[in-house]
């Protein structure tokens, strides 16, 4: 993608210092990426059970394909892979069939390692972090992520880090909320510390058993794709 990031930066992480961002060394990280992808909360991935060398190939593929980077943040200070993260060009994506797409958007999927001292507002730095990894590219103006509707811990850090709720989409793969992070929302909170988690959010409660009927219904009788 023209004028993506690809050099190494260093980025602020509050209280804990800094991380540094840089492209993913396949051989090195793709071990790490198998312990992580096989922990129970990774179940969102869909690559539980995955041996060491299926995940090689796959990030192999997915470097290979020119539309997405994969990135990790290295905490400075211990040299620790907190986190990974995917940029990827939505129009090369399945996800461009369920919203519709503008002009200067990028996508983004998340993963979180697991920690063995928990950092002071690590989620809200880290999705600072990769925001000022992706607007580092100009031609970008707006990140856009598909989060499964039911995990409610990750769309209250989303909530608590500027990003707008948009449309519920049934992808092939899951029932997802749109979230949106504009340049101008990602430049107003640059360098802010953390505003307090939401304690409520409006996929909650009816809206959210709403929803994950539709998606059961009409997966089952063929109305959505299904790829799992």
């Amino acid at each position: 993608m023209s004028g993506a990031p690809t050099t190494p930066m260093d980025v602020p992480f509050g209280p804990s210092g800094t991380v540094l961002l840089r492209k993913m060394v396949l051989d090195e990280d793709a071990p790490l990426l198998h312990d992580w992808f096989s922990r129970d909360y990774a179940r969102f991935w869909g690559l539980q059970g995955k041996t060491v060398e299926e995940i090689r190939e796959k990030f192999a593929e997915i470097e290979a394909s020119g539309t997405c980077d994969v990135v990790f943040g290295i905490l400075a200070a211990t040299g620790e892979r907190l986190f990974m993260f995917e940029s990827y060009d939505v129009n090369a994506d399945v996800l461009s069939r369920h919203y519709r797409v503008q002009a200067g958007d990028r996508g983004f999927h998340l993963m979180l390692g697991p920690v063995e001292k928990p950092l002071p507002a690590a989620a809200y730095y880290t999705f600072q972090a990769i925001a000022a990894w992706i607007f580092r590219d100009p031609s970008v103006r707006r990140m856009v992520g598909e989060p499964d509707i039911r995990n409610r811990k990750v769309l209250l850090r989303l909530v608590q880090a500027g990003f707008a709720f948009g449309r519920v989409v049934y992808l092939p793969y899951k029932t997802a909320v749109m979230i949106y992070l504009s340049r101008a929302t990602f430049d107003h909170a640059r360098g802010l510390p953390p505003p307090p988690v939401p304690a409520a959010l409006q996929m909650e409660g009816w809206r959210l058993r709403y929803h994950l009927l539709v998606s059961r219904v009409g997966r089952r009788i063929g109305l959505i794709e299904r790829h799992w």
